[in-house]
């Protein structure tokens, strides 16, 4: 295919295409942007934070990467 073909195809993919991260993706793929792995959205810094509310008040019960594995390979739940 040549340049020009190409782009009038993928133009047309584009004009169908309804999913916001799909869309993202190509934007940063044509602009050669790498993903801002620290960028989270709000919602996101909420949900971490409860996550560490819950830690921290002890509500969460961690469990080490030994006994996840002792766990799964004797087939019980915690």
């Amino acid at each position: 295919m040549t340049a020009l073909q190409l782009q009038a195809e993928i133009q047309r993919l584009l004009r169908k295409e309804k999913n916001a991260a799909v869309l993202e993706a190509i934007r940063m793929l044509l602009r050669r942007e790498e993903p801002q792995e620290d960028d989270l959205t709000d919602e996101e810094i909420a949900e971490l934070d409860k996550r560490r509310a819950d830690r921290i008040s002890g509500k969460v019960k961690f469990i080490s990467e030994e006994e996840s594995i002792r766990m799964i390979r004797g087939g019980r739940k915690a």
